[in-house]
């Protein structure tokens, strides 16, 4: 697909727009499934074909360093998606215990085209070209030089990862089929709305997994063995109670909000939260994903200490219990 492709679009509101801050992760190998499975929050070996699954790499104190959504290509050869700007890092971390397996790490992003398609008619442009779709959350299929998944709960979103060298037919087809300008922020708001926190270079290593909803989410298996931070992570699971939780919040589109930033409870200057993602849903609103405590979102959360914008809570499409 060409860059000026990429620039316009040719069903009602259907999109398809390059997903530029996405990456893959290509583990590989032997070993490569007892690897992840022990370095992974998530339970790797359930893996099966046509079903992914969401996952977190943590240090040892517990504090998440990257999601990901992985998929088993082969039984040897696994995929993970994760942020473009994490990815040198966690190949990186992970290289230091790749050394002790058989199994081979590769940045495989140049391989593929990761693409996302929105609208409500995806299902029937896409029953034009494919025999068989993804039904559920976390289900995929494959068609030619395709991978087809999806990778939230929301029903008018679908991702395709398109192998580079045979990168044509599927994608080319939808995007004539195309009516909507394509958006990566857009896609990234409609993320937000289904509650999945993704980490960012800016959140790497700052949170604990409850602190993101991850144990809401899937993306801990608490019955599976030992990886790095599984302790400190049980523990808060089995003995404690996650004090500050995420939230789904708005705020005008002007309100300048970047990850990692601050929110405040007014008139005081210690933050009361902080920002783990966020993304313009439209010209007029913006949305925030903030991890804080109960009492701070009744209190009311702002961008700054003293004449500032408020935040305002939305619902998420999953409960959120404070302890």
């Amino acid at each position: 697909m060409s860059d000026k492709q990429n620039t316009h679009s040719s069903a009602a509101g259907l999109s398809l727009t390059r997903l530029q801050s996405e990456a893959l992760l290509e583990v590989s190998g032997p070993d490569a499934v007892n690897f992840l499975h022990n370095q992974a929050s998530c339970d790797i070996r359930q893996l099966n074909t046509g079903r992914a699954c969401y996952g977190s790499f943590c240090n040892p104190q517990g504090r998440v360093l990257a999601d990901f959504i992985a998929l088993a290509v082969t039984a040897d050869t696994l995929l993970l998606r994760l942020q473009r700007d994490i990815l040198a890092r966690t190949l990186e971390s992970l290289g230091r215990f790749a050394v002790f397996s058989k199994v081979t790490l590769r940045d495989a992003t140049e391989d593929w085209q990761l693409l996302g398609l929105q609208g409500e008619n995806w299902q029937a442009a896409l029953r034009e070209h494919v025999a068989e779709i993804p039904e559920d959350a976390l289900d995929w299929t494959a068609a030619p030089g395709t991978l087809l998944l999806r990778p939230t709960t929301d029903p008018q979103a679908l991702e395709l990862w398109v192998r580079v060298a045979a990168e044509g037919a599927l994608a080319e087809a939808l995007m004539t089929q195309s009516t909507s300008q394509p958006d990566e922020e857009k896609w990234q708001a409609a993320n937000l709305r289904q509650g999945i926190a993704r980490l960012q270079a800016t959140t790497s290593g700052e949170f604990l997994p409850q602190q993101l909803n991850y144990d809401l989410c899937g993306h801990i298996n608490f019955r599976k063995g030992c990886y790095p931070g599984q302790e400190v992570i049980a523990r808060m699971h089995y003995k404690g109670k996650a004090k500050r939780r995420m939230l789904l919040m708005t705020l005008p589109a002007d309100a300048n909000l970047q990850a990692g930033a601050p929110v405040y409870r007014a008139g005081q200057d210690q933050a009361a939260g902080a920002v783990i993602n966020t993304a313009l849903a439209s010209d007029e609103e913006r949305l925030v994903l903030v991890t804080t405590t109960a009492t701070a979102a009744e209190d009311g959360l702002y961008t700054a200490p003293e004449a500032s914008v408020p935040l305002q809570v939305l619902t998420l499409p999953y409960s959120v219990p404070f302890g």
